[in-house]
């Protein structure tokens, strides 16, 4: 049987990009009272006048926002917070602290995510963990395990859009089309409640029956940064276990632009190293 901390290290992997969807949040820390109610920009639309709708003005100019933001970042660099929250038989969490780059590339995009501390049940650790993509391998290091895993993402020379809704390995709403985002969800505008990242924006989407991500998830919420128009926060609840993972970004710095060879992770001498061709890793169902 896994441990809890193989558990939550095995939940990392289906996840990780969703990360990712915080290219380019400000600064935001969590409110203690409300902000002023959102009010629609006049602010024109990339989406065409037939796209598809949420049934709010308000939502829909967000999503619209969320493409446009995702389109004009080309790298960045921030600290996260990852927690992992179990609900049977008694809630518990387990905090991972780290840190993330991204940066456009061609034929697709890179990051790597690099975890250092491990927080659960009242006891704090460091840890060595890495998780980079390079546009074609998804790498996994594990200092504890002294383990390197190389998954092939795409094959040499494919593009691949890693983050489109419903169709990628990943799924992520940076750089989506509302009509992309509007067929796999229902999404609805929330009030701002205690807690919520201040100057945000929450959107709670239910995938649709029917769609690849129900299967998966019961729900997406997305903190949607009012100045920024990107992501600070994002939860989502799996199906299988009404387990949650709730993902925050810090310190951004979207002036980053990080150079290839900083998304590759090295191998020191000791470790198992394990490669997985494509064909492999899908069948082994590693990807999301």
């Amino acid at each position: 049987m896994l441990s809890a901390s193989a558990r939550v290290t095995k939940t990392v992997c289906p996840v990780l990009v969703w990360m990712i969807a915080a290219t380019a949040c400000s600064f935001a820390e969590d409110g203690k009272s409300p902000p002023a109610a959102r009010q629609a920009t006049s602010v024109p639309s990339t989406q065409p006048a037939d796209a598809a709708s949420s049934g709010d003005p308000v939502a829909d100019e967000i999503l619209d926002r969320l493409d446009a933001r995702g389109e004009s970042i080309k790298g960045l660099a921030c600290k996260i917070i990852y927690r992992y929250v179990t609900v049977f038989p008694a809630e518990s969490m387990q905090q991972k602290d780290g840190t993330l780059l991204f940066a456009k590339a061609d034929p697709n995009a890179r990051f790597l995510i690099h975890f250092t501390k491990l927080s659960a049940e009242g006891i704090e650790r460091e840890t060595g963990e890495y998780w980079a993509f390079d546009g074609r391998w998804l790498t996994e290091r594990n200092d504890k395990s002294r383990t390197i895993i190389k998954r092939e993402i795409a094959a040499p020379g494919e593009r691949k859009d890693p983050f489109k809704l419903g169709q990628g390995p990943f799924p992520l709403p940076l750089g989506q089309k509302r009509k992309d985002i509007l067929d796999n969800f229902t999404v609805r505008l929330e009030k701002f409640t205690l807690g919520d990242p201040r100057g945000s924006d929450h959107l709670h989407c239910v995938p649709k029956p029917g769609t690849p991500l129900a299967n998966k998830y019961t729900r997406v919420d997305i903190y949607v940064d009012r100045a920024a128009s990107l992501p600070v926060r994002i939860v989502t609840e799996r199906v299988s276990d009404a387990n949650r993972i709730e993902v925050d970004f810090k310190s951004i710095d979207t002036n980053e632009a990080p150079a290839a060879s900083r998304f590759t992770i090295e191998e020191p001498k000791g470790y198992d190293v394990s490669v997985e061709p494509l064909e492999s890793a899908d069948a082994a169902g590693v990807l999301p």
